[in-house]
């Protein structure tokens, strides 16, 4: 539903996210799926003199976690080992519950005893609560303001008057400028659009006494959450000139 505009206030253009605009949060959910696919066709692996069994439980938990280490660390959020290892630990430990036997049995969904198709299922959650995720955001451009909103249920919006907006900035990764759509992220005087990337440096001598020196740097890059950005829209340049545009007639 559009927002409620204003009197002599009018609608220009609405936006939604590119249909690949979160690929890689459905390449992580597919990367699911496929581990659980890999190991339920029965594939034999040996590690060294283990058996086979003991190899394959091995390789399937450092096939999740090891993923799910390297994308919370890449994108500084360990919510993401968090929903990784979750659905692994559930899958891992739903077939041996009695309660959860016969209740599957009750139903005749013996599919489920596995625990590579219980991984699977998550999996393919994963990428179905993507793409709700995705037909979630909207983007709105009137000839007054920018109106970002996200949510199904809840609501969160983000309204953003030309007059206050200082600089736009366009980041399109390699997919974006394949299938051309990208994120316009709009910075305001108070910083809003900018998070800070800190880096930091150390060095420490040993022996009788420690001695240690440190420093730091934080360097502030735009970055936002989905709700407070035009994340991933088609057409980024064509967008970024209209909201330029618009910006020039509000001064």
């Amino acid at each position: 539903m559009s927002p409620k505009l204003q009197k002599g206030e009018e609608m220009i253009r609405a936006l939604r996210p590119h249909p690949l605009a979160f690929y890689r949060l459905y390449g992580v959910w597919i990367y699911l799926s496929l581990v659980g696919v890999y190991f339920s066709s029965g594939s034999t692996v040996t590690i060294y003199d283990m058996t086979p069994e003991t190899s394959a439980r091995i390789l399937w938990w450092l096939s999740i976690l090891v993923p799910a280490v390297l994308i919370a660390l890449f994108r500084i959020n360990w919510r993401w080992l968090f929903a990784l290892g979750a659905p692994a630990v559930i899958a891992f430990s739903l077939p041996g519950q009695p309660e959860y036997i016969d209740l599957i049995e009750g139903f005749g969904l013996d599919w489920f005893m596995d625990q590579n198709h219980i991984l699977t299922t998550f999996g393919i959650l994963g990428v179905l609560g993507t793409e709700a995720h995705r037909r979630s955001h909207r983007y709105y451009i009137t000839n007054w303001r920018l109106i970002m909103e996200s949510g199904h249920l809840g609501v969160h919006r983000r309204t953003l008057l030309y007059k206050n907006i200082n600089d736009l900035v366009v980041e399109q990764s390699f997919p974006g400028k394949v299938f051309n759509f990208g994120t316009i992220i709009p910075i305001t005087a108070s910083g809003l659009g900018l998070g800070d990337d800190f880096s930091m440096v150390g060095a420490a001598v040993g022996g009788r006494a420690m001695v240690g020196a440190g420093g730091g740097k934080a360097v502030s890059t735009p970055r936002g959450r989905s709700h407070h950005l035009l994340e991933g829209v088609g057409r980024p340049e064509e967008v970024h000139d209209l909201i330029i545009s618009l910006m020039h007639s509000q001064r």
